[in-house]
């Protein structure tokens, strides 16, 4: 898959799993390749579950605040 589909492929996701207007997924859409969502370890396991099943990898990076 191509870069751009594949980000293409992962804004869909990402705005229905997150219920995102076209807008905001399209903010998300600009900040890749790069750190798009912070969410808790149940979230960003769902969304990389989501990623996965379209054959997408994405990286989670944990911070401690």
């Amino acid at each position: 898959m191509e870069k751009e589909q594949g980000a293409t492929v992962v804004t869909k996701i990402l705005r229905q799993a997150m219920e995102l207007s076209l807008a905001e997924a399209m903010k998300l859409k600009k900040k890749m390749p790069g750190s798009v969502f912070v969410g808790t370890k149940c979230e960003t396991d769902r969304l990389r579950h989501l990623l996965a099943a379209e054959g997408l990898k994405a990286s989670i990076s944990k911070t401690v605040s």
